[in-house]
């Protein structure tokens, strides 16, 4: 009988002695944190706005490194940059009390921290334009979402008569994500003819101007097809409104193509 408590009393001991031994299960790994924020894809993506009644075109420049938007710019444009121009600085501070160049540069660095334009809080003194900031950042954000590759097809944008009546209009041809052919023209509301068409004006242009509009027309589009970027297309030539207007219209039926 005793031999059978000692016994009892040794296994007892062994399986004590056992689960002290053994080594404590750890909790389970906590999943990984997943990361809601948007990628973006490295680059320099620019918006821009309808031009106001006063000639002021608001534009945005957002840059992307690193999968985050790291730099913001925002500005508006009419012959020089607002924060640029002096007079306009002080105008609109002795008049509102707001440094336009120190509101610039705050909704730029809102965008930076919030990494989404709905999130950046509003900025008091400026509201026109925080709202053309909220915007067009919006917009450029987008074209870093949708990368660079650009969706084959036609795309066409319009732009707004002029008080000539005339306006002007883009056609873009996209084929394996490129550009592959581009033409800007401009349509008359009174004559119903294309300016490429109209042999008195184009006459009385190449008279004023010493410059051929049907090429000026055409190296507008064989240089975007070259470059594959409006940025680098110069139009500073002898048709540099139509020039502005075809860059302007570019942009525009480009995004179509994102």
């Amino acid at each position: 009988m005793k031999k059978l408590l000692s016994l009892a009393l040794i296994v007892v001991l062994v399986v004590a002695m056992a689960a002290a031994c053994a080594p404590k299960s750890e909790p389970a790994a906590a999943p990984p944190a997943t990361n809601n924020e948007a990628a973006y894809k490295d680059g320099t993506y620019t918006a821009k706005g309808d031009t106001d009644e006063r000639g002021w075109t608001p534009e945005v420049t957002v840059v992307v490194k690193d999968g985050k938007i790291s730099e913001v710019k925002y500005d508006e444009v009419r012959g020089m940059y607002k924060s640029e121009d002096t007079e306009y600085h002080k105008a609109f501070k002795d008049a509102k009390n707001v440094d336009i160049v120190a509101v610039y540069k705050q909704m730029g660095e809102g965008l930076v921290a919030a990494q989404d334009s709905e999130k950046v809080a509003a900025v008091a003194g400026a509201t026109g334009s925080f709202t053309n900031f909220k915007t067009l950042a919006a917009e450029a954000i987008a074209q870093a979402k949708d990368g660079d590759k650009l969706k084959d097809g036609n795309f066409k944008a319009s732009g707004k008569e002029d008080e000539r009546g005339w306006t002007p209009f883009v056609s873009i041809t996209v084929a394996e994500g490129k550009i592959t052919a581009a033409t800007y023209d401009e349509v008359s509301s009174k004559a119903f003819v294309n300016k490429t068409q109209d042999e008195g004006y184009k006459a009385s242009f190449k008279q004023v101007k010493n410059v051929d509009l049907v090429a000026a027309y055409e190296k507008f589009g064989a240089d975007l097809v070259a470059a594959q970027d409006i940025a680098k297309v110069d139009t500073t030539g002898g048709a540099s409104h139509s020039g502005e207007n075809f860059k302007a219209l570019v942009e525009e039926a480009l995004s179509q193509a994102k």
